[in-house]
Protein backbone atom coordinates (compact mmCIF):
# COMPACT_ATOMS: atom_id res chain seq x y z
CA UNK A 1 0.00 0.00 0.00
CA UNK A 2 2.96 2.32 -0.54
CA UNK A 3 2.28 5.02 2.03
CA UNK A 4 -1.53 4.98 1.94
CA UNK A 5 -3.05 5.00 5.37
CA UNK A 6 -5.19 1.94 6.15
CA UNK A 7 -8.13 4.22 6.96
CA UNK A 8 -8.09 5.81 3.50
CA UNK A 9 -7.88 2.40 1.92
CA UNK A 10 -10.97 1.23 3.83
CA UNK A 11 -12.99 4.30 2.88
CA UNK A 12 -12.14 3.80 -0.79
CA UNK A 13 -13.60 0.28 -0.79
CA UNK A 14 -16.55 -0.11 -3.14
CA UNK A 15 -20.03 -0.88 -1.90
CA UNK A 16 -21.41 -4.29 -2.84
CA UNK A 17 -23.14 -4.41 -6.20
CA UNK A 18 -26.80 -5.27 -6.62
CA UNK A 19 -25.73 -8.67 -7.94
CA UNK A 20 -23.59 -9.32 -4.85
CA UNK A 21 -26.41 -8.23 -2.54
CA UNK A 22 -28.88 -10.49 -4.35
CA UNK A 23 -26.49 -13.42 -3.82
CA UNK A 24 -26.42 -12.60 -0.11
CA UNK A 25 -30.23 -12.70 -0.05
CA UNK A 26 -30.10 -16.28 -1.30
CA UNK A 27 -28.14 -17.11 1.85
CA UNK A 28 -30.45 -15.16 4.17
CA UNK A 29 -33.58 -13.75 2.51
CA UNK A 30 -34.64 -12.10 5.79
CA UNK A 31 -31.56 -9.95 6.34
CA UNK A 32 -32.81 -6.36 6.69
CA UNK A 33 -29.32 -4.93 6.16
CA UNK A 34 -29.04 -6.59 2.73
CA UNK A 35 -32.49 -5.33 1.70
CA UNK A 36 -31.47 -1.86 2.92
CA UNK A 37 -28.31 -2.04 0.80
CA UNK A 38 -30.37 -3.06 -2.23
CA UNK A 39 -32.68 -0.12 -1.68
CA UNK A 40 -29.74 2.24 -1.44
CA UNK A 41 -28.14 0.95 -4.61
CA UNK A 42 -31.39 0.97 -6.59
CA UNK A 43 -32.17 4.52 -5.46
CA UNK A 44 -28.71 5.62 -6.65
CA UNK A 45 -29.62 4.23 -10.07
CA UNK A 46 -32.94 6.08 -10.06
CA UNK A 47 -34.91 2.83 -9.64
CA UNK A 48 -37.11 4.37 -6.96
CA UNK A 49 -40.09 2.00 -7.26
CA UNK A 50 -37.82 -0.98 -6.65
CA UNK A 51 -35.96 0.89 -3.91
CA UNK A 52 -39.28 1.52 -2.15
CA UNK A 53 -40.04 -2.20 -2.34
CA UNK A 54 -36.66 -2.93 -0.75
CA UNK A 55 -37.21 -0.39 2.03
CA UNK A 56 -40.69 -1.83 2.62
CA UNK A 57 -39.11 -5.26 3.02
CA UNK A 58 -36.63 -3.84 5.53
CA UNK A 59 -39.48 -2.35 7.54
CA UNK A 60 -41.49 -5.57 7.43
CA UNK A 61 -38.49 -7.34 8.96
CA UNK A 62 -37.55 -4.56 11.42
CA UNK A 63 -39.94 -1.64 11.79
CA UNK A 64 -37.39 0.24 13.91
CA UNK A 65 -34.83 0.42 11.07
CA UNK A 66 -35.16 4.21 11.08
CA UNK A 67 -33.03 5.05 8.06
CA UNK A 68 -35.24 2.85 5.87
CA UNK A 69 -38.02 5.38 6.56
CA UNK A 70 -35.68 8.21 5.64
CA UNK A 71 -34.59 6.78 2.29
CA UNK A 72 -38.03 5.42 1.43
CA UNK A 73 -39.36 8.97 1.88
CA UNK A 74 -36.67 10.33 -0.43
CA UNK A 75 -37.56 7.78 -3.13
CA UNK A 76 -41.26 8.59 -2.74
CA UNK A 77 -40.46 12.28 -3.07
CA UNK A 78 -38.37 11.64 -6.18
CA UNK A 79 -41.46 10.02 -7.70
CA UNK A 80 -43.57 13.06 -6.81
CA UNK A 81 -45.44 11.23 -4.05
CA UNK A 82 -44.96 13.99 -1.46
CA UNK A 83 -47.95 13.16 0.78
CA UNK A 84 -46.82 9.54 1.09
CA UNK A 85 -43.27 10.69 1.79
CA UNK A 86 -44.51 12.95 4.59
CA UNK A 87 -46.44 10.07 6.15
CA UNK A 88 -43.39 7.79 5.99
CA UNK A 89 -41.30 10.48 7.66
CA UNK A 90 -43.94 10.89 10.38
CA UNK A 91 -43.88 7.15 11.04
CA UNK A 92 -40.09 7.16 11.06
CA UNK A 93 -40.00 9.99 13.60
CA UNK A 94 -42.46 8.07 15.76
CA UNK A 95 -40.32 4.90 15.63
CA UNK A 96 -37.07 6.80 16.19
CA UNK A 97 -38.56 8.53 19.22
CA UNK A 98 -39.86 5.26 20.67
CA UNK A 99 -36.53 3.48 20.17
CA UNK A 100 -34.38 6.36 21.42
CA UNK A 101 -32.69 6.95 18.06
CA UNK A 102 -32.06 10.69 18.52
CA UNK A 103 -29.80 11.10 15.47
CA UNK A 104 -32.24 9.35 13.15
CA UNK A 105 -35.12 11.38 14.61
CA UNK A 106 -33.22 14.63 14.01
CA UNK A 107 -32.42 13.68 10.43
CA UNK A 108 -36.01 12.67 9.74
CA UNK A 109 -37.25 15.96 11.20
CA UNK A 110 -34.81 17.86 8.98
CA UNK A 111 -36.00 15.90 5.96
CA UNK A 112 -39.60 16.78 6.83
CA UNK A 113 -38.69 20.48 6.90
CA UNK A 114 -36.99 20.30 3.49
CA UNK A 115 -40.06 18.66 1.96
CA UNK A 116 -42.53 21.31 3.17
Amino acid sequence: MSGDSPRLFLYDARMPTIEQLEKLLKIDPDDPFVHYGLGQERAKLGEHERAIEDFDRVLSLDDCYCYAYYFKAISLSELGRKAEAAEVIRLGIEKATASGEAKARSELESLMLTMQ
